[in-house]
């Protein structure tokens, strides 16, 4: 083809027909200039195709990933709630002037530690954003999914010193205390030991009382933790599946 348009400008020339000349090889920059914009034209039809394929599997991916961190927030949400009500019954009681000694080591028992924080399985995001796709997405994902990511860093910024609080109250209470008075031993038993949950003064109790609410203090934070999250959570999928 290539060799017909120069034969042509070939011919034109010997004959002396220069304004032809001309004009015929304005018309064919000009067919040049059109196929090369045709062709970026189809290029970028291809990449766009190509990237709404590419948000489209991020969106459906993403959807099944935050829904199935919600149900893992619920089920950390009701143990929260639960572990929060058994601890302030065992304060509340311990804070009546008639309590009975024998209730209160009961309710002691209530005073449990459950560590599994909230962990997100939705590591799409981290893809999105370290990979510089974010762009795939609206204004409206865009700024749901950076609004999740900033909430979760918040609570991973927090978790070790909410934790951190709760091990040095926990060690310090265990050094304080004979550990077999306070595990596995029957009340016989524990009064040969010179059992310190007799005496509702002694100073094992304060540093129990103070585990107890560091404790308590933990599961405020997951609640809160688990509150923010939901709501970070169900905001993006609510953008995610209106487009």
């Amino acid at each position: 083809m290539i060799q017909f348009f120069r034969k042509i400008r070939q011919n034109l020339l010997l004959e002396g027909q220069t304004g032809k000349y001309l004009k015929y090889a304005l018309g064919e920059i000009v067919l040049v200039v059109i196929g090369i914009l045709i062709a970026l034209q189809i290029n970028n039809l291809n990449e766009n195709s190509k990237q709404k394929r590419q948000a489209n599997n991020y969106k459906q991916t993403l959807i099944t990933e935050l829904k199935v961190d919600l149900m893992s927030l619920d089920q950390l949400d009701t143990l929260c709630r639960k572990m929060q009500g058994d601890i302030n019954d065992y304060i509340s009681y311990f804070k009546k002037p008639d309590k009975e000694i024998g209730v209160v080591i009961q309710e002691m028992d209530k005073v449990t530690y459950y560590g599994d924080f909230y962990q997100s399985r939705a590591y799409t995001i981290d893809d999105i954003i370290n990979t510089g796709n974010l762009e795939l997405f609206s204004k409206e994902i865009k700024h749901a999914i950076l609004e999740l990511k900033a909430t979760q860093e918040f609570y991973e910024k927090n978790r070790e010193e909410v934790v951190q609080h709760w091990v040095l109250s926990n060690l310090e209470f265990e050094n304080a205390v004979d550990m077999l008075s306070f595990y596995d031993l029957s009340d016989v038993e524990a009064k040969n030991l010179n059992d310190w949950r007799l005496d509702l003064k002694s100073d094992q109790y304060r540093l129990f009382n103070n585990r107890a609410l560091s404790l308590l203090r933990t599961y405020y934070f997951r609640t809160d933790q688990n509150h923010k999250m939901k709501q970070s959570i169900e905001k993006l999928l609510t953008e995610l599946e209106q487009e």
